[in-house]
């Protein structure tokens, strides 16, 4: 019996969550650990390459936008991925994005996501930075053999909590940046930015 058959009764996976929430001591939910193939999708600075790693399993082959636009090209001239695609048993293609109009690509992208899958090798997909064009993938296998996460950042107590936490990490007492967890816009990196510039202090005057 393969993956896929296995997988077939299950419930379709889509999940909203923060990476705090993927990324802490919790194991990750059932839903999304029992299937091969994962699409992470969110704002910039969510989290989705940390929370990807942590999905896809240790020691993945990584493949970032820029080398994959290359792999698609030897795709088209060769007939075939290069076989470390094809055969790692854990892969994150890191940054998938300008595929809206490019049949070729999507094709070729389904048909390794569908190979994977069919085989039980997990892989890990992540939205980049361009576009929400990664959608087009969904097709490659059914609902029931794949999951999808939605990344957002925190509110109220979690974006206090991330707050207090980058202080604890930068020795930064948390009154002096309390006016963070209200910061607009918020995300993670411009807070941490915002807490090691708080630890430097300002910069003296010439």
């Amino acid at each position: 019996m393969s993956v896929l058959d296995v997988q077939e009764s299950s419930p379709p996976a889509h999940l909203t969550r923060t990476a705090g929430e993927f990324l802490g001591r919790r194991p990750l939910p059932r839903v999304i650990a029992g299937r091969s193939l994962v699409f992470l999708l969110g704002p910039t600075g969510s989290g989705k390459s940390s929370v990807a790693l942590r999905l896809v399993g240790a020691d993945p082959l990584v493949i970032d936008g820029p080398a994959l636009r290359s792999h698609l090209v030897s795709r088209a001239r060769n007939g075939r991925f290069a076989v470390a695609l094809e055969n790692a048993p854990r892969l994150l293609l890191d940054g998938v994005d300008c595929l809206f109009g490019r049949e070729g690509a999507v094709r070729f992208l389904q048909s390794l996501l569908r190979d994977r899958c069919a085989a039980g090798l997990r892989t890990a997909v992540v939205q980049g930075p361009a576009d929400d064009s990664v959608v087009l993938l969904y097709p490659s296998v059914s609902p029931q053999h794949r999951a999808s996460v939605l990344l957002r950042f925190p509110v109220g107590r979690g974006r206090r909590l991330f707050v207090q936490r980058e202080c604890a990490r930068a020795g930064v007492p948390f009154p002096l940046a309390r006016d963070l967890v209200g910061m607009a816009p918020w995300s993670y990196t411009s807070v941490r930015a915002a807490v090691d510039a708080l630890a430097v202090g300002p910069s003296s005057g010439g």
